[in-house]
């Protein structure tokens, strides 16, 4: 029935819609809200399946709830604490901290700095009112796209309820991971893109960290905070690095000169820390294959080698001083915002249940002079 949703008109609905409102008494109202739930479903720019699973229309159809039973809630908790963790060597959601928004779109204002750190003369006169001051901010737009990725299970394996439990669990945590390093992916594009930040740049030849005895990364990472420092009036406070960076670094010839009484071969994550005047090193290590499904895997680093400086605060409102923000859209009819969404495949002869993850966000830039990036470090 959904595919024959899916195939019908929104203008058809609303007028379908408009001659049962017309009519309604206590056997079509159900019907009548779920249509209305439907249309506005469709409206906010959810799929016709999502807008069919929202709407509750099943329930009345004779399938399952679309808010209690077609959402599978103990699945949803194991997707929740897979994203909650960040996935092993997953860093994307330490640098764009995700701020949840009531609306799937909507604007923003961005502050420009400049008035906002501008020394105005505060002196006042008797008998004169204080001067007036003013900041300037311009808005921006965000839109939550919906990002979900399924797994099949076949009936025969579900045959058995200790097996059930066991295989949708595991499948579940199996795209939850693929879709958080799809995630990863994705910010590392946007990140590594020198568009996307302040300033920037690139290292060659003796200036390289893998230069042992000629990089100096305390220098790069200095130049990194003093721009910005000097555009924004704000200390950098997260350093990101891939795991090649991070561990080159570590037994750089001119640092471990520099400590070569307080650390054996190795330079320490604190001192790293203290040297880079940072609150934290954010490690990435995800990797991800390049090859063509089925051929012989090439892995590769997601990261690439750089290092990104950048100031990074917790996104539990819209007002604060951060590189960027993931904007997350909970729907109103789903109950949480990692959705596990469990059916049957629409075509009976697979004979196979779907377990799909997905969640809405949209990660987006919020003063790029909060970051600076440093390519090709190795």
């Amino acid at each position: 029935m959904v595919k024959r949703v899916a195939g019908f008109q929104l203008g058809a609905l609303t007028a379908v819609l408009a001659s049962l409102l017309s009519h309604v008494d206590v056997t079509t109202r159900a019907l009548a809200e779920r249509l209305h739930r439907l249309r506005q479903a469709k409206l906010s720019g959810l799929s016709w399946r999502e807008a069919w699973l929202v709407s509750g229309i099943p329930a009345i159809a004779g399938g399952a709830t679309g808010r209690d039973l077609h959402i599978d809630a103990p699945l949803t908790n194991i997707a929740i604490k897979a994203f909650e963790g960040g996935g092993e060597g997953m860093v994307a959601q330490q640098i764009f901290p995700a701020v949840p928004v009531g609306k799937q779109s909507d604007k923003y204002y961005v502050i420009d700095k400049d008035s906002w750190i501008t020394v105005p003369k505060a002196f006042r006169a008797p008998r004169t009112s204080p001067r007036r001051i003013e900041w300037k901010a311009s808005s921006d737009a965000y839109f939550a796209d919906n990002y979900a990725l399924a797994g099949e299970i076949a009936k025969e394996d579900l045959a058995n309820a200790d097996m059930a439990l066991r295989v949708r669990e595991t499948t579940t945590e199996h795209v939850s991971e693929a879709l958080m390093r799809e995630l990863e992916v994705r910010v590392s594009n946007i990140v590594t893109s020198f568009s996307n930040v302040g300033s920037g740049h690139t290292l060659s030849g003796a200036t390289k960290w893998s230069a042992l005895n000629s990089g100096f990364p305390v220098a790069d990472i200095t130049t990194a905070h003093a721009f910005i420092r000097q555009r924004t009036g704000l200390e950098a406070n997260t350093l990101v690095m891939d795991r090649d960076t991070y561990d080159t670094i570590r037994v750089n010839a001119r640092l471990l000169e520099m400590y070569k009484y307080t650390n054996a071969g190795l330079l320490s994550h604190d001192v790293m820390l203290n040297l880079f005047r940072v609150d934290r090193i954010l490690i990435a290590r995800g990797i991800k294959n390049m090859a063509a499904e089925g051929a012989t895997g090439s892995i590769v680093n997601i990261w690439g080698n750089i290092a990104l400086l950048a100031r990074v605060t917790p996104g539990q409102s819209l007002k604060v001083a951060t590189y960027g923000l993931a904007y997350r859209w909970t729907p109103p009819e789903i109950p949480a915002p990692f959705q596990v969404f469990r059916y049957d495949d629409p075509d009976p002869g697979k004979k196979t249940e779907v377990v799909e993850v997905g969640y809405y966000q949209d990660e987006k830039i919020v003063a790029k002079d909060l970051a600076y990036l440093i390519k090709d470090t190795l």
